[in-house]
């Protein structure tokens, strides 16, 4: 067992970046492998390979700085239990499933993702050393008003942009991109932002790519040099998903994918290095991507010029932040978003 965590310590990039490829293509491929045709079943199952970020992270962590610090079970306990059992309800509400009917199968599911969602909001509570060092992050919050405007309405503005540009360059009607505000449509984007954050990809991920890769690339590499190694490594890990029936598209997309995903990973670091290495920032700046054509809506007939524009705001956002930051100077070795060996 020593030398197993020596071999960790001493590789610790290596060993996060090929146990989450082995981990989350896993479950990515079980339903290919198992010609799963139940989208519940299917999108519970890459949830949980959706989790290998943020589960590799703190097997590692654990494993990295394993000595005991003292714990508030029955704190963390009771607070665990609540989070289970109302995430486990968020699911049920969010997918429209049934309790009548309600499969062995799909339960455990259930259960599954939400007891990791569960695990790692607690995870600042945890006994170990490197855990609750991991994991203590998503507790940082006073980071400041502008912050939190910057995290949540940055990626909004950018597909709304785009969308005006579409409307414009097409001929189409306004009225087509208009947010559609109801109470119907609000309570719907409110339900999509937290389910989509806890458990399809926000919190899973952060926990991993900016908790555990970022900090350790920063230690190596200017932001600039790490940023780049991230976001390539991160963009590969989407290949399954293109193949499973999570993300249409193909390979063509992922290809594409590239042109916008690399201009993004620069907004994360940015956002994570001015925020103390907040994964609560990063964790909202990334549900709200994920969640922003809830009230959104993108007409066919403007997706051309739309695409066009959403890459280029994304890239020219980035470039700004570079510049801005000089992401090519190396951060101070006492910076809260570079790690410490």
């Amino acid at each position: 067992m020593g030398s197993i965590q020596e071999l960790i310590k001493n590789n610790q990039l290596k060993s996060y970046f090929t146990l989450t490829f082995v981990v989350t293509w896993v479950f990515f491929v079980l339903p290919l492998l198992f010609s799963i045709t139940d989208p519940i079943i299917a999108v519970l199952v890459s949830a949980i390979g959706g989790s290998g970020p943020a589960l590799v992270a703190i097997v590692l962590s654990g494993a990295i700085k394993p000595k005991k610090l003292e714990v508030q079970n029955l704190k963390r306990w009771a607070i665990f239990i609540i989070l289970l059992v109302l995430i486990s309800f968020l699911v049920v509400l969010y997918l429209g499933i049934s309790l009548n009917t309600i499969s062995i199968t799909v339960l455990i599911l259930i259960i599954v993702n939400a007891v990791i969602a569960a695990y790692i909001i607690t995870g600042g509570l945890a006994a170990h050393e490197g855990i609750r060092e991991l994991l203590s992050k998503l507790y940082i919050w006073k980071v400041g008003l502008k912050w939190y405007i910057v995290a949540l309405l940055i990626f909004p503005v950018i597909t709304y942009l785009s969308l005006i540009f579409g409307v414009f360059t097409t001929g189409s009607p306004i009225s087509e991109i208009l947010p559609q505000i109801s109470i119907s449509a609000i309570y719907g984007a409110i339900l999509s932002f937290f389910y989509i954050t806890l458990i399809r990809g926000p919190l899973r991920e952060e926990i991993g790519w900016r908790g555990f890769a970022l900090p350790r690339l920063q230690n190596l590499y200017s932001p600039l040099v790490a940023t780049l190694i991230l976001a390539v490594i991160w963009t590969v890990w989407y290949l399954p998903l293109y193949y499973n029936g999570m993300y249409p598209g193909g390979f063509d997309a992922f290809l594409t994918r590239f042109t916008w995903n690399i201009g993004l990973t620069f907004l994360f670091t940015w956002i994570y290095n001015h925020t103390r290495g907040s994964l609560l920032l990063v964790t909202l700046f990334h549900g709200s991507i994920n969640t922003a054509g809830t009230l959104i809506i993108t007409p066919v007939g403007i997706s051309g010029p739309y695409s066009l524009a959403y890459i280029v705001l994304i890239n020219i956002a980035a470039i700004v932040v570079i510049i801005a930051d000089k992401m090519w100077r190396k951060l101070p070795e006492d910076h809260e978003a570079v790690y410490k060996y």
